[in-house]
């Protein structure tokens, strides 16, 4: 009856458990993605205008380095302007060198982020490539985790169906047990 008892406060403990945990982070592509999203000195990445850019329009790529917590909240001075015509189907692509010519002044070998800011008539998006030289991260890195990709809330329904997979889980175990026991009994 005790382990039939503590088996019971297990499921119901872990239901609880699930039920209250969110997934730490549901993934969506940001705007303008940065691939490769952390690199050194001599590294290139890809800046990608992905959606909601008109097409036509000139997007004004601006560039700055940072060694703040929060990249994504740089506010400026940017520098190193480049542009980039929109394509038909509303994106659009750049490539960069990260090397001394990307600033207005050398990369030395503090880590920190390279903030872009991508501005139209109609629309502005800012994301960071986190500048890590001699595979030093800046502080705070592990925190932002990927830069190319925001946190959202997680879907109810995987949350819930978490749940449901582990009260069923607990429930085989306890009918297993009491089917064991009722047999051991009538032998």
């Amino acid at each position: 009856m005790v382990k039939w008892l503590a088996s019971a406060v297990a499921v119901a403990l872990a239901c609880v458990c699930a039920l209250s945990i969110r997934p730490a982070a549901a993934q969506v592509a940001r705007d303008p993605l940065i691939v490769p999203e952390e690199g050194g000195k001599g590294s290139r990445f890809q800046i990608v205008g992905q959606f909601g850019w008109a097409p036509g329009e000139t997007v004004t790529l601006s560039f700055a380095f940072t060694t703040a917590n929060d990249p994504l909240a740089y506010n400026g001075p940017f520098e190193r302007d480049r542009r980039v015509t929109v394509l038909r189907d509303g994106t659009w692509s750049f490539p960069i060198n990260v090397n001394d010519d990307l600033l207005s002044h050398p990369l030395d070998d503090t880590p920190g982020y390279i903030v872009v800011r991508a501005q139209s008539a109609g629309r502005t998006a800012i994301n960071a490539f986190i500048f890590s030289p001699n595979g030093q991260r800046p502080a705070g890195a592990a925190a932002i985790a990927h830069l190319g990709f925001g946190p959202q809330n997680a879907d109810p329904t995987l949350v819930g169906t978490l749940a449901l997979f582990v009260a069923g889980a607990g429930a085989l175990l306890i009918g297993s047990g009491m089917v064991r026991r009722r047999g051991a009994l009538a032998t």
